[in-house]
């Protein structure tokens, strides 16, 4: 590295050092932290099987995004440092490092004299790479530029070699003596890799014996193909638009190549055809793996243009979306986290003066695009082959002037466009859909291109100006471009910031987005505000509907959950978890048919269209296990085994289903199916060894049988250990030992878990009940005075305080106690006996 490439490398390190401190922002819990091929969950090979998300790439419902090697860099940062953020912001900053590198090789390869650090410190600074950089899913067009640019330099390096070799009127010699090293310097990156290869330096034997050396540059020349394609095959594993690099390498060659006389057009048609022939194979395993799910189905909301029933708004308005991203490479002020929905206004009529835009643009780049073919074409007729004679050459002949693409504006700037606007393509929904309008991440690989624009203007202004104004005016652009990356990236700091952040320029999006964060923070109030603010926006958004049920459940305002829920399942009817958290909230609403009913919806939901299958699916069974719940809570214990049964027939994968066998055996031990509840009870203990709810229904199940008492006690026991400070545990094992008659050791037993748990009414009568069956009896009137105090509304509670305050000899406390009972329940019949018994002992008392 010189001093150029590496201030650059530093300028792109410094502006993205803050975000080392980020952590998961948006897609990030999506796709790394709830994606197994990333945990590790699922098996290494999967990550070849599955899309970016962990779904199956072949199923109805996967996203059709494939990017193998992306997904197997973030397996390798949890291999080595888990779910810290940290490793994962550090890799991406390393990378964006390196490719800047990698443009100021490139720059400089192609077009020496015009100062190729402009063009890679602006691209080290520019503020629209913040999502690609900041976002760690952003890997993907990280990972996808490096092999992009690599795959581009490979191929350059193939045309020199290639119009080297195929030049009868020069002696050619190998690529590191003479003038060509000092002409034509690739960079030591690609002469480090061209030496791994063993493609380095040529031997210095082969110096004056052109077949050697021509033999040399042949073996050059198709090992750097082979690396074209294999660079290509890479980028397009880390993103689908990678592959475009293909079309960029051929655009150079038809411009750039060196041909005289056209006796070299056979070599050049020759590596066209390859490249082709490459791309058509690449894009034909691409579609393969797609299978018979066809193309991926994007929601309304995230591409509304593409929806749209008018012809004429989906035209004017795809046309005018380059003139957007065009604006966000020259003035990235305005920045957004997602442009879905109406972000971008769409143009439904002709004399929107947006149109003007987009007819400025196709004119210029159809200006380009004919006179860089013109230019090609006198190029061909007219070339001026470059010296390729070592340094001992002193022929004066006419081919001795070294050549340089820059001397060659048109040409020049129609490479830089072909950059820009060939990767931009597959994403500009000109030629299919896609599932956005516009995406800041998707510009990283088009803004090689702009920069290169950039750095070819300045050489060109220098040039006319001299030093003094341009430098002023770089120093401008770099110090407004580093300090808006600096602020963007503070803005990917966390979700909440990064939602703020958006809410002038997508505010439903961002208000819903951020409602869901603050709810999940316990902040309710300032989220309820934020997702009604979102529904007043656009007021069909079943999510935003969804989360604010959630919101308002946990507020206890039910009534008005239940409504969210159903306008949640009203604009999305596939949404399973809107159905699954209604029946949950109508259940202990004490409306059970009507939660059978959602359950029961909720649980035949078609799933193949869904945008997260997964949840879906956890959903529709998490339904059934309700449903089999409600059944068994209201006796009915052979509908909920067979909603538990139905249950495991459509058990996912991932799902895992300890609860759901041992409840299963609960249910089956009801209907005294005793060997098939052992069966499922021993099921879920294998599934989850450490699972503490299945070893207690394990337990209680065997201390139905008097013979197996010894084995359930030792089940209690080990969830026991596992578990020493859960109240669930003390409290069963208590109950176990009450049922044996064992009531000191149950007294122990029940008064830890009453420790654990104080505000358990049920449980520290059951505790206090417990002592007075051991004789502890001030023990118990404590335990009974505190359940008094728990629920002073129930007669109940004073009335067994009033018992044992009788039985302690407390007669006047205990009258008291009786009396406070009789006025909350004044026919309870127990209490009114005990006064009765209480006021004999009173009058004999008092005749005493």
């Amino acid at each position: 590295m010189d001093a150029g490439s590496s201030v650059c490398v530093a300028l792109a390190f410094l502006v993205n050092y803050n975000t080392l401190k980020a952590g998961f922002v948006y897609d990030d819990s999506r796709a790394i932290v709830n994606n197994p091929d990333v945990t590790r969950a699922t098996p290494l090979g999967d990550i070849w099987t599955n899309d970016f998300w962990g779904t199956p790439i072949g199923s109805s419902n996967s996203h059709g995004s494939y990017r193998p090697l992306c997904v197997a860099s973030f397996r390798l940062n949890h291999w080595t440092g888990g779910l810290d953020p940290k490793g994962y912001h550090v890799a991406n900053v390393l990378l964006h490092c390196v490719v800047t590198y990698l443009v100021y090789a490139l720059y400089r390869t192609l077009m020496p004299r015009c100062k190729p650090a402009v063009a890679a410190a602006v691209f080290a600074v520019h503020p629209v790479h913040a999502e690609a950089v900041a976002g760690v899913v952003g890997r993907a067009d990280l990972l996808a530029g490096l092999f992009y640019l690599s795959a581009f330099m490979c191929y350059v390096t193939h045309v020199r070699h290639r119009d080297r070799t195929a030049d009868p009127r020069r002696r050619p010699v190998c690529c590191d003596a003479g003038c060509h090293r000092k002409t034509y310097r690739l960079g030591s990156a690609v002469r480090t890799v061209f030496a791994t290869l063993g493609l380095g330096t040529c031997s210095s034997d082969l110096d004056g014996l052109p077949g050697g050396v021509t033999e040399c540059c042949a073996v050059r020349e198709w090992a750097c193909l082979a690396a074209t394609v294999t660079m290509a095959a890479a980028s397009m594993l880390a993103k689908e638009t990678g592959v475009t690099v293909l079309a960029v390498c051929a655009v150079y060659d038809i411009l750039f190549a060196g041909r005289s006389n056209n006796k070299n057009s056979g070599g050049t048609y020759r590596s066209l055809v390859i490249l082709s022939a490459a791309a058509a194979i690449l894009l034909f395993v691409r579609m393969s793996l797609m299978g018979d799910g066809g193309a991926p189905v994007f929601a309304a909301a995230d591409n509304p243009t593409a929806k749209s029933l008018s012809l004429v708004t989906r035209t004017l308005t795809f046309l005018y979306l380059p003139v957007e991203n065009i604006r966000l490479l020259v003035y990235p002020r305005r920045l957004s986290f997602d442009w879905s929905m109406d972000a971008v206004p769409p143009v439904t009529s002709v004399y929107d003066p947006r149109n003007a835009l987009s007819v400025a643009l196709f004119v210029a780049l159809f200006t380009v695009a004919r006179r860089s073919v013109t230019a090609a074409y006198r190029a061909k007729q007219h070339h001026r082959t470059p010296c390729y004679r070592s340094h001992r050459c002193s022929s004066k002949t006419k081919y001795d002037r070294p050549a340089d693409q820059s001397d060659d504006p048109v040409r020049s700037v129609a490479l830089a466009v072909a950059l820009t606007a060939i990767p931009f393509v597959p994403v500009s929904n000109m030629f299919f859909y896609v599932g956005f309008v516009l995406a800041e991440r998707v510009l990283y690989m088009p803004s090689v291109g702009y920069c290169f624009l950039f750095g070819y203007g300045y050489a060109a202004l220098e040039r006319r100006l001299g030093h003094k104004w341009p430098r002023m005016g770089l120093a401008v652009v770099l110090t407004v471009y580093g300090v808006r990356t600096i602020i963007r990236n503070n803005d990917w700091r966390d979700d909440e910031s990064l939602y703020r952040s958006a809410v002038h320029i997508n505010p439903p999006k961002a208000y819903g987005n951020l409602g869901s964060i603050l709810s999940s923070q316990g902040r309710l109030e300032e989220a309820e505000t934020a997702l009604r603010t979102a529904l007043r926006y656009r007021p069909n958004m079943a999510d935003v509907h969804y989360n604010l049920g959630n919101l308002l459940r946990d507020k206890g305002n039910t009534e008005a959950a239940v409504s969210s829920y159903k306008n949640a399942i009203k604009y999305r009817p596939s949404l399973a978890v809107a159905y699954l958290n209604m029946g949950q909230l109508l259940a202990t609403m004490g409306r059970c048919e009507e939660a059978e009913s959602v359950l029961k919806l909720c649980a035949s939901l078609d799933g193949s269209l869904s945008k997260d299958p997964v949840n879906h699916e956890t959903s529709r069974v998490s339904a059934l296990v309700t449903l089999g719940k409600l059944h068994a809570d209201r006796g009915r214990f052979l509908d909920a085994v067979q909603a538990y049964k139905h249950a495991v027939t459509v058990l996912p994968p991932y799902y895992n289903p300890r609860v759901l066998f041992s409840l299963y055996g609960d249910a089956l031990a009801q209907l005294n199916r005793q060997r098939e509840a052992e069966m499922w009870h021993k099921a879920a203990l294998e599934v989850g060894p450490d699972h503490v709810p299945a070893h207690l229904s394990y337990g209680k199940w065997l201390a139905k049988n008097r013979t197996r008492i010894h084995e359930a006690e030792n089940w209690f026991l080990r969830a026991k250990k596992l578990a020493p400070g859960d109240a669930s545990v003390y409290k069963h094992f208590g109950v176990f030992l009450l049922e044996q008659e064992r009531y000191p050791e149950a007294a122990a037993q029940l008064v830890e878990a009453v420790v654990l748990e104080p505000e358990d009414y049920d449980l520290t009568v059951t505790a206090a009940t417990a002592l007075r069956q051991a004789g502890v009896s001030l023990r118990a009137e404590d335990m009974y005075r505190k359940a008094a105090t728990l629920r002073p509304q129930d007669a109940s509670s004073h009335s067994n305080l009033g018992a044992m305050l009788h039985l302690n000899g407390k007669h006047r406390e205990a009258l008291s106690s009786y009396q406070n009972a009789l006025r909350i329940s004044p026919d309870d019949r127990t209490t009114l006996d005990n006064l009765n018994k209480l006021r004999n002992v009173l009058r004999r008392r008092s005749r005493a």
